[in-house]
C-alpha cells in the first residue's frame, strides 16, 4: 500500500513537473487531471521491475514461448528427417505400413487357423507332421480304429493345440461347422473325414488344461498312388465367413 501511494505521488510529481516545462501547459479539468495522473502511473508501474501484474505473468508467458518455439523445431527437425527417407527410397517408419501388393492395393492380414475356428486368446494350432498308413490308429491297443478301402490308404495330418492363456480352456470346435479339405500334390482335393477317433480335429470338444497341449488329427482318404507319392501336402480350413490356407510342403 505504502508502495502504491509512492508510485501515485510520483505521477502526481510528472504531472506537476510538466509545467516547468518552456511551454505552459493550457487549463484542464479535473477528469482531465486524473486522466494524465492515471497513465502516469501505469506507465511507471509498466517499468517497474519489482511490480508483475495480476492479469499476466511475463515469466509465464516467456516459458511458454520457448516451449512452442521447441516444440516447432522438433516437428520441423522430424520432417526433414522423413524428408530425406523417402529420398533415399524407403518409407516412413510406422507400426501400421500396410503390405501392397503387386496391384498397389493394399493387403489384407492373413487369417490364422486360430480365428477361423475362433479359439481363445492365447490357444495355438500348429501342424506338426503327417503319416501314410492303411489303418488308424496303428496298433491293436487302441480303443477305435479305422481301416481303408481296398485301394486306398489315408493320409494323415497331426497338430499341436496348445493352450498358453494361463488358464483351463473349454474347446469346441466341433460346433464351428468348419471344414478341413487335405490338399495332396497340388490339384488332389478330399475333405477330412468325420470319425469317432478322440483327437479327431473335426469334432474335437473338451477342456484343455493351462500350459499343456493335446495332439489332433485330420484324416484322408485317398488312392494308393497319390498316397504313396506324395509331392506337397496343404490345408484349406474354412467356416462360414473366413478361410485360411496352409501349405505344410
Amino acid at each position: 500500500m505504502r508502495k502504491k501511494v509512492c508510485m501515485i505521488s510520483m505521477a502526481a510529481a510528472v504531472t506537476l513537473g510538466m509545467t516547468a516545462c518552456g511551454n505552459a501547459i493550457p487549463d484542464m479539468t479535473e477528469a482531465q487531471m486524473q486522466a494524465i495522473s492515471e497513465y502516469a502511473a501505469i506507465t511507471l508501474l509498466k517499468y517497474d521491475v519489482d511490480h508483475k501484474s495480476r492479469l499476466v505473468d511475463l515469466e509465464l508467458v516467456a516459458q511458454a514461448e520457448a516451449e512452442r518455439q521447441a516444440r516447432a523445431e522438433a516437428e520441423a527437425l522430424r520432417r526433414e528427417q522423413e524428408a530425406a527417407q523417402e529420398e533415399a527410397g524407403g518409407m516412413r517408419p510406422t507400426e501400421d505400413t500396410p503390405v501392397i501388393g503387386t496391384d498397389g492395393v493394399p493387403e489384407a492380414a492373413p487369417i490364422t487357423m486360430e480365428e477361423v475356428l475362433n479359439l481363445p486368446g492365447g490357444v495355438t494350432l500348429s501342424y506338426r507332421e503327417m503319416l501314410v498308413c492303411d489303418s488308424y490308429p496303428e496298433g491293436d491297443d487302441s480303443f477305435f480304429s479305422m481301416s481303408a478301402s481296398e485301394g486306398n490308404r489315408f493320409i494323415v495330418l497331426k497338430f499341436d493345440l496348445y493352450n498358453g492363456s494361463g488358464q483351463d480352456q473349454s474347446i469346441d470346435i466341433l460346433s464351428q461347422g468348419a471344414t478341413f479339405n487335405i490338399i495332396a500334390n497340388g490339384t488332389f482335393t478330399r475333405r477330412a473325414l468325420t470319425t469317432m477317433l478322440t483327437d479327431d480335429i473335426t469334432s474335437f470338444k473338451d477342456t484343455v488344461a493351462a500350459g499343456s497341449s493335446v495332439e489332433l488329427v485330420a484324416v484322408m482318404e485317398a488312392e494308393s498312388s497319390v498316397a504313396d507319392n506324395l509331392s506337397s501336402l496343404g490345408l484349406n480350413l474354412r467356416s462360414d465367413t473366413k478361410t485360411h490356407t496352409a501349405q505344410f510342403f
